[in-house]
C-alpha cells in the first residue's frame, strides 16, 4: 500500500510538469504554423532527428553529457533549496583547471596525467564555487545574485587564459594550444564519437542518489532543505549544508567542463559552455531536482537540440525558434512549480 501512495504521490507530482511541457510544445507547433510550415513535418523532425543517422546519435551523446552533468550540479544544492546559477562559471573553471594541468604537466604519462586533469578541473569548480558558498554562510548573501556574477567574471577568465600566452597562434577564435593526446579521454566508440566521459556522465548522477536518499550525510541535506529551522533544532548544522551542496554542485559542473576538454574540445575555447547553464536549469526542474530523473529530463532536451538544428537545416525554421521552446519550456516549469506549492 505504502509503494503505491508513494508512486500516486509521484504521479501526482509529476502531471504539472508534463502539462508544461505538451503546452511548450503546443506553442511550438502555433509558432511553426505561423511561419507557414508543415507542423506535424516539424514535430517529427524536432523529436526523432537524434536517432536518424549515428552522427546525429553521435551529437545527442555529446550535448547531453555536460546537460546530464551540469544539471547535477544544479540539482544537489536544489535539495537544500538552494539555486546554483553559477554551474555555467564553474564548469568554465574546470575546463580552465583541466588545460592547466595539460599544458603544464604535458611530459606526464597519460595514466597520471588524465586522473590528475579530471581532479584539477573538480577543484576548479569547487573552488569558484566556495566564493558564494563563503559569502551565503559568513554574510547571507543570495546565492542567486553571487554565483551569476561569477559568471561574468568566468567568462573573461577565459578569454584572459585563451589569449594568453597558452592561446594557439593559428587560430581564428580565442583558444589554447590543445593538451597532449595522452590526456584526452578514451575512445569507447569512434562512430558515433563517444568516449570515456559518457560513461562517467552516466555513473555521477547514480552516485549522488545513492549518497542523497541512502546516506546519513544525505538525510541531512534533505531534511535541511525540507525544513531548516526544525534540523537545526534536530542537531543537523543546516547552516553548513547549503554552503556544502553549492560546493559539491560546483566541484561535479567543473568535472563536467574537465570532460568537455578531455573527451570533445581537447583545448580552452571561448563559449565552450554554449547554452548549456540555462538548459541545465530546465533540465533540473523537470527532474524536481531528482538525480535519476535527470537522465529522462537531459535526454529529453538534447533531443529538442538536435532537433531544433535539423529543422533549420532541413525546413528553413530559424533557430531563435527552438530558443522560444526552451524559454516556454522553462516558464511553463516555473508556473508548475508555483501550482504545486499553492496545492500544498
Amino acid at each position: 500500500m505504502s509503494s503505491g501512495i508513494k508512486l500516486d504521490e509521484y504521479v501526482d507530482k509529476m502531471v504539472p510538469y508534463l502539462i508544461g511541457i505538451v503546452a511548450a510544445l503546443s506553442a511550438a507547433g502555433l509558432i511553426l504554423a505561423a511561419l507557414g510550415k508543415n507542423v506535424l513535418q516539424g514535430y517529427a523532425t524536432l523529436l526523432t532527428a537524434s536517432f536518424g543517422s549515428t552522427t546525429n546519435v553521435g551529437l545527442l551523446i555529446l550535448k547531453f553529457i555536460p546537460l546530464l552533468m551540469m544539471s547535477l550540479a544544479f540539482s544537489v544544492p536544489l535539495i537544500v533549496r538552494k539555486f546554483n546559477v553559477g554551474n555555467e562559471g564553474q564548469f568554465l573553471l574546470g575546463a580552465i583547471g583541466a588545460v592547466t594541468v595539460g599544458l603544464t604537466f604535458s611530459d606526464l604519462p597519460g595514466a597520471l596525467g588524465l586522473p590528475l586533469l579530471l581532479l584539477s578541473s573538480m577543484l576548479f569548480g569547487l573552488a569558484w564555487a566556495a566564493v558564494p558558498a563563503l559569502m551565503l554562510y559568513k554574510f547571507r548573501v543570495n546565492e542567486v545574485i553571487s554565483t551569476i556574477l561569477m559568471n561574468f567574471i568566468s567568462f573573461y577568465l577565459v578569454l584572459y587564459v585563451a589569449t594568453g600566452s597558452w592561446r594557439d597562434e593559428f587560430a581564428g577564435h580565442p583558444e589554447t594550444r590543445p593538451i597532449p593526446a595522452s590526456f584526452e579521454l578514451p575512445l569507447l566508440s569512434a562512430n558515433p564519437q563517444v568516449s570515456l566521459g559518457f560513461v562517467i556522465s552516466i555513473v555521477l548522477p547514480l552516485l549522488v542518489y545513492y549518497y542523497v536518499f541512502k546516506s546519513v550525510q544525505g538525510y541531512e541535506l534533505r531534511a535541511a532543505g525540507a525544513n531548516d529551522r526544525a534540523a537545526y533544532v534536530f542537531g543537523i548544522n543546516s547552516k553548513l549544508l547549503a554552503p556544502f551542496a553549492i560546493m559539491l554542485g560546483g566541484a561535479l559542473a567543473g568535472l563536467a567542463g574537465g570532460i568537455e576538454v578531455a573527451g570533445l574540445q581537447f583545448r580552452l575555447l571561448e563559449g565552450m559552455q554554449s547554452n548549456y547553464g540555462a538548459l541545465s536549469i530546465i533540465v533540473a526542474l523537470i527532474a524536481s531536482g531528482n538525480p535519476l530523473g535527470l537522465f529522462l529530463s537531459a535526454l529529453f532536451i538534447s533531443v529538442i537540440e538536435i532537433g531544433g538544428s535539423a529543422m533549420k537545416a532541413t525546413m528553413g525554421v530559424p533557430v531563435e525558434t527552438v530558443y522560444v521552446i526552451e524559454a516556454l519550456l522553462l516558464l511553463f516549469i516555473l508556473m508548475a512549480n508555483v501550482y504545486r506549492r499553492r496545492r500544498r
